[in-house]
């Protein structure tokens, strides 16, 4: 499910499922090296900070299994410490913070948001999570129950925490939700097995049609613009025949009337626009290395830095499918209530709008189909603009 369904390039995605698939191994094995126990741990700080709420749970059952050992609980945070202590100082030095820009612009906490994303997704992991409890109460002689137990509790807390405190949450973060309906789904089959279809190969059916369906899925995803949350369940979005990666040809296309080294402000996407071209990329949401950012990015200071910076062209989304006073992005706000745009440029660090500029202000360059449409259907291009 996890491989198939559409998690296949996120990398940080797969270093978490591998954290959670060796504490998983190391408990059930009742293994007893508290320091590497710690270890394994402190790997989430290489994947995802937000998933050490699941990784707690763990770590008081490890512990109740050793005890509860002072000692033991020492060396343990001695372990956690290898990764933990580097990637806090390193941060402070970096980013002046515990957390990264990145952590620290997408997360409320611990203010909890004035809005409050309860989609689709997190209503499903919410539901499944909430039988899968129930079943294993009521079962008492599952297999490994107690660990199952664990890991759900913690995820229930990650969930909570991101719906709470986290402004932008993608499929990358429901990694261990993923995990808990894959042994939700096992643990059902095994006991309608085990109860109701025991003179037929009912495992074999069950792992063949699960192939060939999340196999299927995968084909779909590699080869057409194929989503679950945007081609299944939104309006906007058409299922296409997958070319080139349409980022890369974007890119491709700007470097025929754009200079190449040009220094380009961009929206979003800013990595793989970077990667597929020959251009200095600055991204809106301030996700760079250099603590000036922020404070550049100050009430009608906008022009100056652009100035200032020698950035030469801005792109922005345009051709919104409804009319409406705020399309929202991390970092720019667009009103397309009338057909001169204002796009307001926002601080993603303070959280405050710092200046907005109106089209009919901005030499427009060019305009190009939206690369993204897949994950962000609500608009069908981008534009490039320069300052008049």
């Amino acid at each position: 499910m996890f491989f198939g369904l559409g998690t296949l390039y996120l990398i940080e995605a797969h270093l978490t499922f591998f954290t959670f698939a060796l504490l998983i191994f190391y408990i059930s094995k009742r293994l007893t090296n508290d320091f590497l126990f710690g270890f394994i741990c402190s790997l989430v700080f290489l994947a995802r900070l937000d998933h050490i709420f699941v990784v707690l749970p763990f770590g008081f059952l490890y512990w109740h299994y050793r005890k509860w050992n002072l000692k033991s609980l020492g060396i343990i945070l001695i372990g956690f410490s290898v990764l933990s202590v580097p990637y806090i100082g390193s941060n402070y030095y970096y980013f002046d913070a515990a957390v990264p820009i990145s952590g620290r612009i997408k997360s409320t906490f611990p203010l909890i948001q004035p809005y409050i994303k309860f989609d689709l997704f997190p209503k499903l992991f919410a539901l499944c999570g909430v039988l899968y409890f129930v079943f294993l109460i009521l079962d008492k002689k599952n297999p490994f129950r107690a660990i199952k137990i664990s890991f759900l509790l913690g995820s229930f807390l990650h969930l909570i925490y991101n719906l709470i405190f986290q402004s932008e949450i993608g499929q990358w973060y429901f990694v261990s939700q993923m995990f808990f309906c894959g042994m939700f789904i096992y643990d059902v089959m095994r006991v309608l097995e085990n109860s109701i279809l025991k003179k037929i190969a009912f495992d074999r059916i069950v792992f063949l049609g699960a192939m060939i369906f999340v196999c299927g899925i995968a084909w779909l995803k590699l080869t057409t613009s194929f989503s679950l949350q945007n081609n299944v369940f939104a309006s906007y979005s058409k299922l296409e025949k997958k070319s080139n990666d349409l980022v890369m040809k974007t890119a491709q296309e700007f470097e025929r009337n754009i200079p190449k080294r040009s220094r380009i402000f961009v929206y979003d996407f800013p990595g793989k626009f970077a990667f597929y071209s020959g251009f200095n990329v600055i991204p809106a949401d301030g996700l760079v290395a250099n603590k000036d950012y922020f404070n550049d990015m100050k009430p009608g200071n906008f022009r100056n830095f652009l100035i200032k910076n020698k950035i030469e062209y801005l792109i922005f989304p345009t051709h919104f499918l409804v009319r409406a006073k705020e399309q929202s992005f991390l970092a720019v706000r667009v009103n397309n209530l009338t057909d001169d745009y204002t796009f307001s440029l926002r601080n993603t660090l303070k959280r405050t709008t710092i200046d907005s500029l109106k089209e009919s202000e901005l030499n427009k360059i060019k305009s190009y189909p939206n690369p993204i449409k897949t994950w962000q259907s609500g608009y069908d291009s981008i534009s490039v603009y320069k300052l008049k």
